[in-house]
């Protein structure tokens, strides 16, 4: 298992192997969806125009670092964040990059699209629960083409704080190393320590922020993903995408999600989120299961049992994460959605360990 959410094959009533916004969709989401389809006689817009405005505009409505704004120019959209993360990788063409471990598959996968690309992994300390911590800028040697984060890290779920970020970046400024930000699961985190690479945007010319609204807006099968950076590195990178890279349907389900990606939307879901990952975090700790702090939608667990196996066989898929580098049999990442959701997950283990 290599991603969550392979269910195709197996009988499953409970998928917790996907970290979605345990918040419903909203109806506006939905809605464009269904009205797309009058749509599809006609070819979507290939220059983005409403979804890229959008964008920038669901941003600038919020307080950004220095009261700084984003233009359209400033915002591509894909095919799912992955499109985008690949046809960077594809653009900066890096030979050594910087990759801490363990972290999410899908960055490993982009870089062998190279022909020569080596990949540096900076292993994260289990004793520190696999926080990112300062040290690692001092990795970013002038060798090094290109840093891959994940901002909160997954599956840990942890977020870089603010101090290493800015430490990370001013190292990549230094020594003129790309840095590709995946913040897929932000909007969902809680750190107050914590910051986004989207706002030192325009204080690096090499920095990218890839993000989407998969997980907040609980639509992975739209594939609505988008990535910011400076204008001049936008207008470079459609050279790396199909001319339509998002159909009717994504077009109009993103610009939905970025009218709904509101204050009050991210804060009422980081509210369900952290009160669900403490329920979560104290019934698992109970079971003697090891729990590791998380500012996100998700923990990462350790148990001697084998619990993939022993929960698919109830109907609950879970994300066994030994093929992660750094990790082993025995780490699990679970998701964390409704209360009535968590109670069959903690009903279903109880069982188990009575067993």
């Amino acid at each position: 298992m290599i991603h969550g959410g392979e269910v195709y094959d197996k009988k499953i009533e409970y998928d917790f192997s996907v970290n979605l916004n345990p918040m419903p969709c909203p109806e506006t989401v939905t809605k464009a969806l269904k009205d797309a389809i009058s749509h599809v006689d006609k070819y979507p817009d290939i220059d983005q125009r409403e979804f890229r405005s959008a964008v920038a505009d669901s941003f600038n409505r919020r307080v950004m670092r220095d009261g700084r704004s984003f233009a359209p120019e400033m915002v591509i959209g894909g095919n799912g964040a992955s499109e985008l993360l690949a046809a960077v990788v594809r653009m900066i063409a890096p030979k050594r990059v910087l990759l801490p471990v363990p972290s999410f598959y899908g960055y490993v996968h982009a870089l062998k699209m190279l022909d020569e690309c080596e990949i540096v992994s900076y292993e994260l300390r289990t004793e520190n629960e696999f926080e990112l911590e300062s040290e690692f800028a001092d990795r970013i040697t002038d060798d090094i083409d290109a840093v891959i984060l994940a901002n909160p890290n997954n599956p840990t779920g942890k977020c870089i704080k603010r101090d290493v970020l800015e430490r990370i970046i001013a190292k990549c400024k230094d020594t003129d190393t790309a840095l590709i930000v995946d913040e897929c699961f932000y909007s969902l985190s809680d750190s107050v320590e914590s910051a986004s690479a989207r706002d030192y945007i325009c204080d690096y010319s090499r920095l990218y922020v890839a993000d989407a609204y998969t997980k907040l807006f609980s639509i992975p099968g739209v594939r609505a993903g988008y990535l910011l950076s400076q204008s001049q590195n936008i207008t470079e990178l459609r050279r790396f995408l199909p001319e339509w890279n998002m159909s009717a349907f994504a077009l109009a389900a993103g610009v939905a999600c970025a009218n709904e990606c509101t204050d009050e939307f991210i804060d009422a879901s980081r509210e369900v989120i952290r009160k669900e990952r403490g329920y979560l975090s104290e019934e698992l700790a109970k079971l003697g299961i090891k729990v590791f702090s998380s500012d996100s939608n998700y923990l990462l667990i350790y148990s001697k049992y084998d619990l993939y196996e022993l929960l698919l066989q109830k109907g609950i898929l879970i994300r066994d994460c030994s093929n992660y580098e750094g990790l082993e049999k025995g780490f699990y990442r679970v998701a964390i959605k409704s209360h009535g959701e968590n109670e069959s997950l903690i009903k279903a283990l109880r069982t188990i360990f009575m067993e």
